[in-house]
This record gives C-alpha cells, sequence and structure tokens, in this order.
C-alpha cells in the first residue's frame, strides 16, 4: 500500500497535477443545469406554438366524420415546431442525466420529468398568449416561414377535398362571393347556405377558410366559412 502511495505521489509532483477546485464543479454542474432549462424552455416554446397552429387550423370546431376527422387531425399537426419541441425534450434529457443529482433517475424517469415540463409549461404558455405573439414575430421576420410551418396551407387548400382558402376580391351578391386562394387561382364561392361563424368579416381583402364542395360550373359551394386568423370553436356562429 506504501508503494502504491510513493508512486501516487511522484506522479503528481512530476505530471504537476493539481486538485479541481470547489467552484470548478459547482459551475460545471449550474451550467449543465442552465442547459437543462433553456432547454426545457424552448421546447415548451415548441410545444406551444404547436398547439397555437393546431387550433388555428380548425379542426375541432368542425363536424366531420371519423375517417375524415383522422385524416385533417394528421395534416393539421405543425410537424416542424413538433419535431424541435422533441429535439429539444432529447437534449434536455442529455443536460439532466450529467447533472450532480441525475444518476438517481431512471432514464424513462428523466424522460418523463421532461415532457411533463415541456407540456405544463407550454400550455400556460399558450394560454396566456406567449405562443401568438412568437409566430407572429416568425412570420414577420422570416421569409417562407407561414407556408411551411403553419397547417392551415395543408388543411385548407384542397378544394377538390372540400376545404378552400383565400382572400374576398369582391363580393358579387349576397349569395356569391369572389376569392383568390392559397396558390392564386380565382374562385366564385355561392355562401347563401352557409354556416358563417360570428367574427368572419366578409369584406374585400379578409382571408377567410371556406368547407363546402365544388358544383357545376367550377362553383364553390361553401357549408361553413370560418375567420382565417380566430379560432373558430370559440366563436359564435350564424347562418347566413
Amino acid at each position: 500500500m506504501a508503494k502504491i502511495s510513493n508512486e501516487v505521489l511522484k506522479r503528481i509532483e512530476k505530471e504537476n497535477i493539481k486538485p479541481i477546485g470547489r467552484w470548478s464543479f459547482i459551475l460545471k454542474d449550474s451550467f449543465i443545469w442552465l442547459l437543462f432549462a433553456l432547454n426545457i424552455l424552448f421546447g415548451s416554446i415548441g410545444f406551444a406554438i404547436s398547439i397555437y397552429l393546431f387550433e388555428l387550423s380548425d379542426v375541432l370546431s368542425l363536424i366531420l366524420s371519423v375517417n375524415e376527422f383522422i385524416q385533417l387531425f394528421i395534416l393539421a399537426i405543425p410537424v416542424i415546431w413538433v419535431l424541435l419541441t422533441l429535439i429539444f425534450i432529447f437534449v434536455g434529457y442529455m443536460n439532466f442525466k450529467y447533472t450532480k443529482s441525475g444518476y438517481k433517475y431512471s432514464v424513462f424517469r428523466i424522460f418523463l420529468i421532461n415532457i411533463l415540463l415541456v407540456i405544463i409549461l407550454g400550455i400556460v404558455l399558450n394560454r396566456i398568449g406567449i405562443s401568438e405573439k412568437l409566430n407572429t414575430f416568425f412570420t414577420n421576420n422570416i421569409q417562407s416561414y407561414q407556408e411551411s410551418t403553419d397547417p392551415r396551407y395543408t388543411v385548407w387548400n384542397r378544394p377538390t377535398e372540400g376545404y378552400l382558402a383565400g382572400d374576398i376580391l369582391f363580393i358579387k351578391s349576397e349569395e356569391i362571393l369572389s376569392i383568390k386562394d392559397l396558390e392564386g387561382k380565382e374562385w366564385s364561392v355561392d355562401y347563401s347556405e352557409a354556416y358563417v361563424r360570428g367574427s368572419v368579416r366578409l369584406d374585400i381583402g379578409v382571408r377567410i377558410k371556406i368547407r363546402g364542395s365544388i358544383e357545376d360550373g367550377g362553383i364553390f359551394k361553401a357549408t361553413d366559412i370560418l375567420p382565417w386568423d380566430g379560432r373558430g370553436r370559440h366563436m359564435q356562429q350564424k347562418y347566413h
């Protein structure tokens, strides 16, 4: 034992090995906790924006068959933000794992803690309007952000399947209006029997979402008209 101790002491002297100070461990652990907190925050923001964008699609406000609901539900998932959320959850897990007390928890428990924190904080951020403000900021400052991430451009850009969105060009009568869809094509819309959501403004330049079907002559027969920016299930409805 004495021989081993002497060898260790000689090596310490030879290699000039110095003990690591307590503050080094504290700073390292604090930095890892900071990274964990940031990843939870970013994951929560991603989840909050995912909820916000999903709500904007208005899938839950429509009366649909089971098959149609499942199809729309999948289309309405904002894939990019969901993937970013999952990445931040995984990175948060890796950070937590290497904290001072991380070894005490199983992989499942660490993931569960991460997921619960992201979900709870994400719901809070969405409820207080942070997700809407951030989404508006990204839309105004990142080119093609909305078209790439907003599921409305997928859900409501399928006229042959009954889902149409666009900007009102002019109103021909109390029964017919003309819109330019998301790809620039013009449509005549018969809204004489449409179920119009209370906050919808049928004015020139206003973007709306329309559910219905293509009739003879290429006219789109509307059954539901919803606001583009609002969340239809929270709004009073009126029958046109």
